[in-house]
């Protein structure tokens, strides 16, 4: 038989979703079959979840697998499916305003995604890590916890950004180690 979705207050949240009683909402959301929404976690409007997504789930840091914090998400985001956003530790976990997680994408504990970001499938943002607005992460990139990727940056498929990647706004990053290869030209 298949699952009804039905409406609580003006979002959207399929039958089959798991969303704590604490979870602060906004209106027009949109929680897809699958999806768990821990405690802690606050959402503004008009985002959509795909199936399967993981949001305020515990943060994989030693000391913290049983201890959820704080997960802030603006409005206009969409998260396609298998999305993981993991609590935060000592901080809050953020993603700003309109953007994109594709599907498998993963972003650790106390990191924040500015503004108009996408985050590819199968890309990982480690904890503590910062994503300037405007910032296009690709398929399969790896970032290094606690870095900042500055504004306009362009992260190629596969690339690995480490602590020794030198990062500068509006740059273009491809490889493993990341290398700097140009503008990123819009």
């Amino acid at each position: 038989m298949e699952s009804e979705i039905y409406e609580s207050v003006s979002n959207y949240v399929h039958s089959d979703a798991r969303i704590d009683p604490n979870v602060i909402m906004g209106n027009g959301n949109v929680i897809m079959e699958g999806v768990i929404i821990r405690a802690g976690v606050q959402l503004g409007d008009n985002n959509y979840f795909g199936p399967y997504c993981i949001i305020g789930d515990y943060a994989e840091k030693h000391g913290y697998f049983d201890k959820l914090g704080k997960v802030v998400i603006g409005s206009g985001n969409r998260f396609t499916k298998q999305v993981t956003i993991d609590s935060s530790t000592d901080g809050v976990t953020i993603i700003k305003d309109n953007c994109i997680f594709l599907k498998n994408s993963h972003q650790g504990h106390d990191a924040r995604v500015d503004n108009n970001c996408i985050v590819s499938c199968n890309a990982v943002i480690g904890g503590h890590t910062r994503i300037g607005e405007f910032t296009n992460i690709g398929l399969g990139a790896v970032i290094h916890q606690r870095l900042h990727v500055p504004d306009h940056c362009m992260i190629g498929m596969n690339t690995t950004i480490t602590k020794r990647t030198v990062m500068r706004p509006g740059r273009k990053l491809v490889g493993s180690p990341a290398r700097d290869i140009g503008a990123n030209e819009r």
